[in-house]
Formats: C-alpha cells, structure tokens, sequence
C-alpha cells in the first residue's frame, strides 16, 4: 500500500534527524546574544525617565546578525530612534559583554517591515547611494507638504504612538531643555 516515498518512520528517526541538524552550539550563542541584548537595555537610564532601558527592552528585538551589522526590531519608530540615540552607549555594552559576536554596527526596523542583513546584495557604496536617494525623495516630498509659515512649526504629534513612547519622548525633550 505504501511505496519507497511515503514510508512510515517512527517518531524517534524523525525527532533525531531535526536535532542532527540543529547545531545546539548556535542555539546557545543566540540565547546569549538576547540575554546580553536585554541586560544593556535595562543598564539604561536617565533623569526623568528611570524606565527608559525596560521600555526599549519590552519594544525592541535581536533578528540578524552578519557581517557586523546587528539587525534590530522595533515596534514603532519612535523606539527606534531612541535606541539610535542610545547607539553608542549599545556598541559599547556589546563589545563589553559580547565579545564572540563582532558587532561593528546596528541597523533597524520597524516591526513587520520585510528586510534582514542576511540576504542584502548591496554593496556599502550602493547602499548608501540608495539611503542618500531616498532620503532627498523625503526631504522633497516635506519641503512640498511644509506650509508656508514664518517661524518654526511645532509639528502635531502623531496619531497612534504609544503612551509608553510619548513619555519617553517628552522626557528626552525635557533632558534636552527643549
């Protein structure tokens, strides 16, 4: 009844054949990268926002990691750029705690975006033209939205940031004396 393709296996050959090609060395190595990944964020503080480090932990994820280059996922923009401007401070905690990973970099992502580090065919010259390109195609895409107004505008905040992410960054403004 059946034939050489569809032949019945016991559930040990097949459980055996998965963990024959899991590398458990690797496995731990990624579980190390999320732990130290965590204990950075929460070393993070500042004056008017003690919770700063536990709210980027809580929004933010290790996904990729080749050639330096350490991929980020975060929920909203906004944790993203407040990692950007906790970049250094990451670097560094990463070079200290991780020292096997050889991060020279962190590059992000909005949660749900498609994109990893693993698959870029780009040259670093053509990467950087394409971030320039795009980046004058949203300057010219705001300097054509911006209404004509004779002093700065305060923009409207935008509608569908999280609580957590509004006081995050209405604390880094009060930090900046803004």
């Amino acid at each position: 009844m059946f034939d050489d393709e569809h032949e019945i296996k016991n559930i040990s050959s097949v459980l055996g054949g998965v963990f024959d090609v899991l590398n458990v060395q690797d496995a731990r190595k990624a579980g190390d990268a999320f732990a130290v990944w965590r204990k950075i964020l929460l070393s993070i503080r500042s004056s008017t926002n003690p919770n700063e480090g536990a709210n980027l932990a809580a929004h933010s994820r290790i996904v990729d990691l080749k050639n330096g280059v350490l991929l980020i996922e975060a929920d909203h923009p906004g944790w993203i750029e407040l990692l950007q401007l906790r970049k250094n401070y990451i670097l560094k905690g990463l070079s200290m705690y991780a020292k096997g990973m050889d991060v020279q970099t962190l590059a992000f992502r909005v949660a749900g975006k498609r994109g990893n580090v693993t698959g870029a065919s780009y040259s670093a010259e053509e990467a950087r033209g394409l971030a320039e390109k795009r980046a004058e195609k949203e300057e010219a895409a705001l300097s054509r939205a911006a209404p004509a107004a004779s002093g700065p505008v305060s923009p409207a905040p935008a509608p569908g940031i999280p609580d957590g992410l509004k006081e995050a960054l209405a604390a880094l403004k009060r930090d900046m004396g803004a």
